[in-house]
């Protein structure tokens, strides 16, 4: 099959009338790219219909992505031309407000840094206070503990001596003697005296949002971080692969890489 070369050039189009826009606007900008909507509508469609089955389709496609990548420099040029103007203006104010956006965000660094330090002063100072009131509830808790024991002990053993004496004054034998003390520690124990639970006060936390007559605020957030201490300690699952040393060897020829998979991949290139 033979192609008319001519007709794969795309360099003719169809003159475009556009309407005046006003600069710096996107119709005017539109404009200004007109020459090349048509051609670029019929190339894709080309493209979408185009089969490379032999030689001169392969030509053909050839002809085609090379044009298809001459154009879009093409408009890429025009593009920075027209931004152009645009862009000067944009960067001088970006430049501009940069110099004080840099000293707000300064500002910003330090104030957080300091309010930071100060509401972690707080925040330890209250796990301070909380866990000095835990310890003194503990160690009351402990203390009424150990006291209703020895009340409990004193009560079984005070019950035991009266009913030995009992025993006794009956002439019971010494086996009646040890099961009547027995019975007696048994019904004392069913009269304990339990001690009462000790509840620790509660040190109320710091209100997280601190807010100003200004509308001004800032509150309080806390995230647990990671950080390396030992690398050759870190399970394996939670390491990465290290994919630029891998490419880096093989483009030094390695070719063979336990757990990767290296193959050949190819790729066009257009020249235009």
């Amino acid at each position: 099959m033979n192609f008319d070369w001519a007709e794969a050039q795309y360099d003719e189009a169809p003159e475009v009338v556009v309407a005046a826009a006003p600069a710096l606007s996107l119709a005017a900008v539109r404009n200004q790219f007109s020459e090349y909507l048509v051609r670029v509508q019929r190339m894709v469609r080309d493209a979408e219909a185009l089969d490379v089955t032999d030689d001169d389709r392969l030509k053909y496609a050839v002809a085609l992505g090379g044009e298809a990548s001459k154009i879009a420099k093409r408009i890429d040029a025009k593009r920075k031309e027209v931004t152009a103007e645009a862009s000067d203006f944009v960067k001088s104010v970006n430049g501009f407000c940069k110099d004080y956006t840099d000293r707000l965000a300064e500002i910003v660094t330090i104030t957080k840094k300091k309010i930071g330090a100060y509401q972690y002063r707080q925040e330890l100072e209250r796990r301070k206070q909380e866990e000095a009131a835990r310890k003194a509830a503990q160690e009351l808790q402990d203390k009424l503990r150990r006291e209703a024991e020895e009340m409990n002990r004193k009560a079984r053993e005070e019950a035991a001596r009266k009913a030995e004496e009992e025993a006794k004054a009956r002439a019971a034998s010494q086996a009646e003697i040890e099961a009547a003390k027995k019975k007696a520690e048994e019904e004392a124990a069913k009269h304990e005296i339990h001690a009462p639970i000790v509840t620790a006060p509660v040190i109320p936390v710091q209100e997280k949002v601190t807010r100003t007559e200004t509308g001004a605020a800032a509150h309080v957030r806390k995230v647990w971080k990671a950080e390396i201490v030992n690398e050759a300690e870190i399970p394996r699952e939670y390491m990465i692969a290290d994919m630029k040393k891998i490419n880096d060897a093989v483009r030094m020829g390695i070719r063979e890489l336990p757990g990767v998979r290296i193959y050949e991949e190819v790729s066009t290139v257009f020249r235009s």
